[in-house]
């Protein structure tokens, strides 16, 4: 062997052992990363699959990122921001209700309260109330105007989902409620649209659980798109963390965005 290609060959191994050390290193971040739980307001102990909007990405499931603002617990889903009332990570459900209408129904942002269906969907019976403006008409049956509300400029009418037709309206905002109809009074229209409604996160929970209980932590891989487990020994990311310690790592997390080359 030529001593050019010995040199070659042992650079080319001290570089191989210290890109594995490093990542070995960096895998072990994973664990340490992904041990706080959130808590803002009323909101307490809830873990994955949500995380802390200053967490890395990996430590939740993609979407489900809470923030604490002024100590009011949110979360923003599908470009509405909404305020988290509770959390329920038994019956995986928690309720919200629309941020821009918790101080005054009139000042709603012109976006529709749309989920996101990959992992949210309603959890209880609901009524889709639209708020409509720009309105071409004098008088509709059922249509109701909310007094001293305007939008753009508008006046607003209110009418449930099930009678919407083309109006003459130049849109309309969706909003569900729970325990109010148009039989009600307008009174209590702001108290039930912030009183929210709840919704259910379908995230298998079960490979979370298997990761806790042997004494790991559940985070998110970006390439398999599924709930994994960190470790704080080796191997760092399994199934679970019940494989002997000392062994070498066999797979790596994922960072959305990281690309390893060797």
């Amino acid at each position: 062997m030529g001593p050019m290609i010995f040199s070659f060959l042992v650079s080319f191994t001290t570089l191989s052992l210290s890109a594995l050390v490093t990542l070995s290193s960096s895998d072990e971040l994973f664990y340490h990363n992904c041990g706080n739980s959130f808590k803002c307001g009323s909101i307490a102990g809830v873990g994955y699959p949500f995380h802390g909007y200053e967490e890395p990405e990996y430590c939740g499931y993609p979407g489900l990122v809470l923030a604490c603002k002024n100590n009011i617990p949110t979360i923003r889903i599908v470009n509405v921001e909404y305020r988290v009332l509770d959390i329920d990570q038994t019956t995986k459900t928690m309720r919200i209700a629309r941020e821009d209408m918790m101080g005054d129904v009139c000042k709603l942002d012109l976006v529709n309260t749309t989920l996101d269906n990959s992992p949210f969907e309603f959890a209880s019976s609901y009524t889709n109330l639209n708020f409509m403006y720009g309105c071409h008409f004098s008088v509709f049956p059922n249509l109701i105007q909310i007094p001293s509300c305007n939008i753009s400029g508008n006046e607003v009418f209110l009418l449930p989902e099930t009678g919407f037709f083309n109006l003459g309206c130049e849109s309309k905002i969706t909003v569900p409620v729970e325990g109010w109809d148009m039989a009600m009074n307008l009174s209590n229209l702001g108290q039930a649209i912030q009183s929210g409604f709840k919704v259910r996160w379908k995230v298998d929970s079960e490979k979370c659980r298997d990761c806790a209980g042997s004494g790991g932590r559940c985070g998110y891989d970006f390439v398999t798109n599924r709930t994994t487990c960190y470790c704080p020994n080796p191997p760092y990311t399994a199934e679970t963390c019940s494989t002997a310690a000392g062994a070498l790592p066999t797979t790596a997390p994922t960072v959305p965005g990281m690309l390893l080359c060797l």
